[in-house]
């Protein structure tokens, strides 16, 4: 076989372009892309990878896998396939013609699946161990395979291994959140700080936002846990048991002081979340996120309303933080609008601000809302927002949060 001279083309431009694009894809697809390109590139009938865990085990395929009656999750014992002999190097890894070779003419494998030529790579991971391999068959022999098509293999075979390094890696990484998650679940490791939201004209106390914070490794903003615990799955108990925690205060407030809960839409959804609050709803503001996204504004209408009705307000929080806040106030009518501090600071030195402030009060007032002012943080922005004509605010200014209440 070595003694055939190819005449065979090299993958063309536009498959070392797409096998550069590879080497950096990250998605999901990544895989069946590159068997789609050794496929086209060595004119084979189908190209898949497969693992060893006693068998071999089909992760992935591309081609004419009906004829070879190979599917993700076809299971073949691993004795039985060219790829446990090519890594044990019974056989090469190019085999031209398949009933001629005398290394794989008599084997069961070759009459049984009908193969007529072979290319296979081994798939080690970083620490070299043995995942698998990425192959590819043809039902007909194919003397025009050559060196250069197994080395090509085998790049491609690397790639496909730094592709499973990172989703083994990135499991990895998401176990541990979710132990790390869990664990402050576990232990109840939340400490609830509140922040008062002041009558802008009297300077007297109408509510208190809770604002969760977290005393553990790794140290970092709220924000942070609450977005990790979202992207392991317990972004809803997350929320619930700051909710929990809030809750066990409420009895210090006086009674017309209510106090300000941020919630996703998600779990605003939860059941859970209306018997949390359903006793006390008439105590209770209801800040939803401006920036979270909303897939169905008439299911959230119907999971709040049971609670408006027994005297809950909703606010729309961080509005001018992003592009959802019209969207949120047209579709909740929200009692309560939030401007969001990167509106309100510094808005007696921009004109800019000024104007937009005054375009989202009139038009928060159009709909029958009330507003907040987040983030004040001097005596001039002060100023400018009362005469705006913003009823409430909070802020450093006014007064930081604090896990006591006096």
């Amino acid at each position: 076989m070595s003694g055939i001279i190819s005449t065979k083309s090299a993958p063309g431009l536009e498959g070392l372009s797409e096998l550069a694009r590879l080497t950096l894809d990250g998605s999901n697809e990544a895989i069946e892309r590159i068997l789609s390109l050794a496929r086209g590139a060595l004119d084979m009938d189908v190209a898949l990878v497969g693992a060893f865990d006693g068998d071999f085990v089909v992760q992935a395929v591309d081609g004419e896998q009906e004829w070879f009656d190979l599917d993700v999750g076809t299971r073949i014992p691993a004795e039985k396939t060219y790829c446990r002999r090519m890594v044990q190097g019974e056989i090469p890894h190019l085999v031209q013609d398949a009933a001629y070779d005398e290394r794989t003419a008599d084997l069961s494998m070759t009459r049984e699946a009908g193969i007529g030529a072979y290319v296979g790579a081994p798939i080690r991971l970083w620490d070299g161990t043995l995942y698998g391999t990425l192959c590819c068959l043809s039902r007909s022999a194919e003397p025009s395979l050559n060196d250069r098509d197994a080395r090509f293999l085998h790049v491609l075979a690397e790639i496909v291994a730094d592709h499973i390094d990172r989703g083994q890696l990135e499991g990895e990484k998401r176990k541990l959140e979710w132990l790390r998650v869990r664990g402050v679940l576990d232990r109840d490791d939340i400490d609830i700080e509140f922040q008062p939201v002041f009558d802008l004209a009297d300077c007297r106390i109408v509510s208190l936002e809770a604002l969760a914070r977290f005393w553990t490794e790794p140290m970092r903003s709220p924000s942070a846990w609450f977005a990790e615990a979202a992207e392991v799955g317990l972004g809803v108990e997350l929320e619930l048991a700051a909710i929990r925690s809030a809750l066990q205060r409420l009895d210090d407030f006086p009674p017309e002081v209510a106090l300000a809960l941020n919630v996703s839409p998600t779990t605003a959804l939860d059941r859970r979340f209306c018997e949390l609050l359903l006793d006390v709803a008439d105590r209770v503001v209801i800040e939803i996120t401006e920036h979270a996204q909303v897939d169905d504004y008439e299911e959230l209408q119907r999971a709040l309303a049971p609670l408006r009705q027994r005297g809950a307000q909703v606010a729309i929080d961080d509005v001018g933080a992003g592009f959802a806040n019209l969207r949120h106030i047209l579709r909740l009518a929200p009692d309560i609008v939030k401007l969001d501090l990167s509106l309100t600071q510094e808005i007696s030195r921009d004109p800019a601000r000024e104007a937009l402030a005054t375009s989202l009060v009139g038009f928060a007032e159009g709909v029958g809302a009330s507003i907040v002012a987040e983030g004040i943080s001097s005596d001039e922005d002060l100023a400018v927002l009362r005469a705006l004509g913003v009823a409430y605010g909070q802020g450093f200014y006014l007064a930081r949060p604090s896990s006591l209440l006096h």
